[in-house]
């Protein structure tokens, strides 16, 4: 059975515990703060694993910047998309703990996604896009349905007609990201890849790469709500399995792509 409580263990010899940030991270202030500390440790061990929390980060800074605005201004509510920003981290830290020690995934998306950081050749942007999703994919629409019950939404069609547009705005902050995201992966990651794209393919592979991201996105909220309104514990059960399974089967495409070498 897929789970979808977070299941941290500590003192089991991880450098997490003592890295100097939260790993429940309950708002989009600390969430950045821990996607800019594993970032930085991965780079400096040059660890494959650092292009995602990087390229998550750069998200993240835009949707805290956007939430400091307060209401109206940008985002509608944005006590809700902050607190779901410290929630999605806090499960992305989960699955990262699990890697570095050795623990099997709960999820297949993230399994692939960590099997690829111990094989030779796979470009940073792969290595990114693999991780966001595993995390779009499954781990989002968990994190929506969970902060969409705390904050009062399945009773309030209003706020939950705000929590969506917040959720929608955030595809300009993927948008915004996605020239600074090719430059950070060729910049600091040393990706041809991310070169070439920005440099010759810049606006075709954006226009692609928002398109794929929007549909996921429009699906993840599809599955929130039916996480929110799901009466029995079998029937989230189902629609927990449905997730994984699509997850699994994208993140496995995505995993046995092979870039040909003159772009590696």
């Amino acid at each position: 059975m897929v789970s979808a409580e977070l299941r941290f263990e500590a003192n089991d010899g991880c450098w997490l515990d003592h890295a100097g940030f939260s790993l429940r991270p309950t708002d989009v202030s600390s969430a950045l703060a821990a996607l800019d500390g594993v970032t930085q440790r991965f780079l400096r061990e040059g660890d494959r694993r650092a292009a995602f929390p990087d390229i998550y980060a750069i998200i993240t800074r835009r949707v805290a910047e956007r939430a400091e605005w307060g209401p109206r201004r940008f985002f509608r509510e944005p006590a809700w998309i902050s607190r779901l920003a410290g929630r999605f981290c806090e499960r992305y830290l989960e699955t990262l703990r699990w890697s570095l020690t050795g623990k099997s995934q709960d999820c297949g998306a993230w399994a692939a996604t960590y099997a690829v950081s111990g094989r030779a050749g796979v470009p940073p942007i792969q290595h990114a896009f693999l991780g966001l999703t595993a995390h779009i994919n499954y781990d989002l629409a968990i994190g929506i349905s969970r902060t969409l019950d705390e904050h009062g939404c399945a009773s309030d069609p209003a706020k939950l007609a705000r929590c969506k547009h917040d959720h929608d705005v955030v595809n300009e902050l993927l948008r915004e990201s996605f020239p600074v995201a090719l430059q950070r992966l060729a910049a600091h990651h040393g990706c041809a890849p991310s070169g070439l794209l920005l440099e010759r393919a810049r606006h075709p592979s954006e226009w692609a790469t928002m398109a794929i991201l929007g549909s996921w996105r429009e699906h993840v909220w599809g599955d929130a709500l039916a996480l929110l309104h799901a009466r029995t514990g079998p029937a989230r059960d189902g629609i927990l399995r449905r997730m994984e399974q699509r997850s699994r089967r994208i993140a496995g495409a995505l995993g046995s792509l092979e870039l040909p070498r003159w772009v590696s």
